[in-house]
């Protein structure tokens, strides 16, 4: 991002001017012009270039950082070795008169400008240390981030494939539920998508509190999601889907500021994994049974419950 030195550097940039601006006028006040025979070109070609690059040093800092401890630091620093680099140059111009205090301010700023410029790259340094440290926490983020739902915090399917090829591998016996909330498009109808959303972050929430450590839960579609019960029976599993979809039924939701409560129903299924079926085979025969039990009479004709 590009920045105005001026409108946002305001202080650091009257400064950087001003040193130049100082060491042009005391050049000028106490010093004489030289001949020109007495003139080192070479020297104010080597001096000269110090002096340019160190201004282009603090222009670069000053529109390209924003303000900060680091800046203000590295731009001070510059300012006054170029404000020595400065007087070093015009001396090859002037003849300047021997006394100690001018001797002090040509020699002095010099270091102290290198001490303020070292601290700020030691701060530079930490700065980089940490931000490298957020940016390599981010890319891991985004890289995992492909493997999870951005509206509900779950995983995708895609890692629930990589959960059951390896429980294969170890020929770990497991179930797989499904579980679909019943008329979802009704709450997105009557109360707006970002409502959805909400509802079903709540719902994933709520899941993830009523699971065991060791299963893995997973948005699969609009409203279904996967659960993985490893070392499950079918017996076992369905007792836990049962356990769930009851706190779900019993759980009052609040999609409207200061609205009724609402409450949800859920369809599921449950199915053992066999020896080689492979994962998408199994969830086809999850929806099949869940679509099943939606056609039957009596099951999915009930709207979105309000309070009771």
């Amino acid at each position: 991002m590009r920045f105005n030195p001026f409108r946002t550097h305001p202080l650091l940039a009257h400064i950087s001017i001003a040193w130049l601006v100082l060491a042009a006028l005391l050049s000028y006040q106490l010093g004489e012009l030289k001949y020109s025979g007495d003139i080192a070109w070479l020297d104010i070609l080597g001096e000269g270039g110090i002096v340019l690059m160190t201004l282009s040093w603090i222009v670069a800092l000053l529109v390209s950082r924003p303000p900060g401890k680091v800046t203000t630091l590295l731009v001070l620093g510059l300012g006054l070795f170029m404000f020595s680099a400065s007087l070093d140059l015009l001396d090859e111009w002037l003849h300047q008169p021997s006394r100690y205090w001018l001797s002090w301010i040509e020699s002095l700023p010099a270091p102290v400008g290198m001490l303020f410029t070292s601290a700020g790259l030691y701060w530079w340094h930490q700065e980089q240390f940490v931000l490298n440290r957020q940016l390599a926490r981010r890319e891991a983020h985004m890289r995992d981030h492909q493997k999870v739902c951005p509206v509900t915090g779950l995983y995708r399917i895609q890692y629930v494939q990589k959960v059951f090829d390896s429980s294969r591998e170890s020929k770990t016996k497991c179930c797989i539920a499904m579980i679909d909330v019943e008329n979802f498009a009704a709450v997105n109808a009557r109360f707006g998508l970002a409502t959805g959303d909400r509802l079903l972050r709540e719902l994933s929430d709520l899941m993830v509190m009523n699971i065991r450590m060791g299963d893995i839960l997973s948005r699969y579609a609009s409203d279904s999601f996967i659960l993985l019960l490893p070392a499950t029976t079918s017996r076992q599993a369905q007792q836990l889907i049962a356990q769930l979809q009851s706190a779900i039924r019993h759980c009052a939701f609040r999609l409207a500021p200061q609205g009724q409560a609402h409450y949800i129903n859920t369809y599921s299924a449950v199915i053992e994994t066999a020896k080689d079926e492979p994962l998408p085979q199994l969830l086809r025969q999850l929806q099949q049974q869940l679509q099943q039990q939606k056609h039957r009479p009596g099951q999915g004709d009930a709207t979105l419950c309000s309070s009771r």
